[in-house]
């Protein structure tokens, strides 16, 4: 399953908006856009961002696995890169090179979440439209 352009689009506005020294899970983006099961997709739409023409830079290196690790598969100057623009922001790694979800986990509240999703809504088609 690859994810649709309007997805995408949501995963990119979404993850523009985390802040500096703060990261989300791929789980917990897909849960944020209302698709529990996506993280795969969500992890496939930032690896699509290299093939794609971004109107804004998306901050791609905020976003790691569930356990607070870096989980690029098959490209280690990509995780290299990842670590590095993370520590660059002040989140550390401990001996297991794992980061503290606790403690820099992004956790906006919904209406937060909608209000900065609202322009990308419009991209996608309402199936009840006649």
């Amino acid at each position: 399953m690859q994810p649709s352009p309007s997805f995408n689009a949501h995963v990119y506005a979404l993850v523009r908006h985390i802040p500096r020294g703060k990261v989300l899970s791929y789980g917990r983006v897909a849960e944020l856009l209302g698709v529990p099961n996506g993280a795969r997709a969500v992890g496939w739409a930032l690896s699509a961002l290299k093939y794609t023409r971004v109107a804004e830079p998306v901050p791609w290196h905020r976003v790691v696995n569930a356990q607070g690790r870096i989980s690029i598969k098959g490209a280690p100057e990509a995780a290299s890169e990842q670590r590095a623009r993370l520590e660059a922001e002040g989140i550390v790694f401990d001996e297991r090179d794992t980061l503290d979800m606790s403690r820099y986990l992004w956790n906006p509240p919904p209406p937060l979440v909608a209000e900065l999703l609202r322009g990308v809504q419009s991209d996608i088609p309402d199936p009840d439209a006649p």
